[in-house]
C-alpha cells in the first residue's frame, strides 16, 4: 500500500451550458473523460468542468474548437491518490 501521483487535465468553460455541450459532443468520440467539480487548485468557486488524460489534452480542445464549443482554459494537475494493491 503507498501513494501514486496522477496527471489529470481539467478544462474548465465560462458556463455550465457550455461543459454540458461538451459532454455531449464528446460521448461519441470515445475519448475518456469526466464532468467533475472543479478541483480547489483551480479555484475556490463552485461549478463543473471536464477532466481528462493528460494524452487526449490535444484531441479534446481540437474537438471543442471543431464544434465551436468555448472553453475558459486547461489546467494540468498532479493528484496523490491512495493505491491500494500493490502490483
Amino acid at each position: 500500500m503507498g501513494f501514486i501521483e496522477e496527471e489529470r487535465c481539467y478544462i474548465t468553460f465560462p458556463a455550465l451550458t457550455e461543459v454540458l455541450k461538451a459532454e455531449k459532443r464528446l460521448q461519441p468520440s470515445g475519448i475518456k473523460f469526466w464532468l467533475v467539480p472543479i478541483p480547489r487548485e483551480i479555484t475556490a468557486d463552485c461549478g463543473m468542468c471536464l477532466m481528462c488524460y493528460p494524452e487526449a489534452l490535444e484531441t479534446v480542445t481540437g474537438l471543442l474548437a471543431a464544434e465551436h464549443i468555448g472553453y475558459e482554459r486547461s489546467y494540468l494537475l498532479k493528484k496523490r491518490k491512495f493505491k491500494f494493491f500493490q502490483q
